[in-house]
């Protein structure tokens, strides 16, 4: 989950828990970038930020440089997951192979918790996992080319 070092208005993202992979790169008015935790930090390095700067998209690499996940943002927060790094099953039966992009949405709430004595609101981000899509054209139209640049292997249907 993220945190205040995760998002810092006016910046790409927190140097402090990521590093770039490649540089910003803009294409049919969107711009990605590739990331990926750093290695010191106990947890998954294979995550990738629910808060963004100055990219509407993050790019995961996989072990051999290529992406395998993006993450789309709006108003600095994360609204869809496109996937490809495995093979996806939903509780439906509908499969997902490796390779193909599935599309998952995320909800985002805020919730009013307790810490440090003090209240405040907070961000909550719920993947909807078992609800996975295929992109739809739209979401090819804006986002294929960009994706084909991080990883030209991907297939969208």
């Amino acid at each position: 989950m993220g945190d205040q070092r995760s998002y810092r208005p006016g910046r790409d993202f927190s140097s402090y828990l990521y590093e770039a992979r490649s540089p910003r790169i803009t294409i049919n008015g969107v711009t990605g970038r590739m990331i990926r935790k750093k290695t010191f930090l106990t947890g998954n390095p294979m995550h990738l930020p629910n808060y963004s700067g100055k990219c509407d998209v993050y790019f995961l690499p996989g072990k051999d440089g290529l992406a395998i996940q993006a993450k789309v943002f709006s108003n600095h927060r994360v609204v869809k997951d496109f996937d490809w790094s495995h093979d996806h099953r939903n509780k439906d039966g509908t499969f997902f192979p490796k390779g193909t992009v599935h599309v998952q949405e995320y909800i985002v709430t805020k919730v009013r918790v307790k810490e440090n004595g003090k209240w405040r609101y907070k961000d909550m981000f719920h993947r909807k996992s078992k609800e996975a899509s295929l992109m739809t054209d739209a979401d090819i139209k804006k986002y294929g080319d960009l994706i084909h640049y991080f990883n030209p292997n991907v297939k969208f249907r």
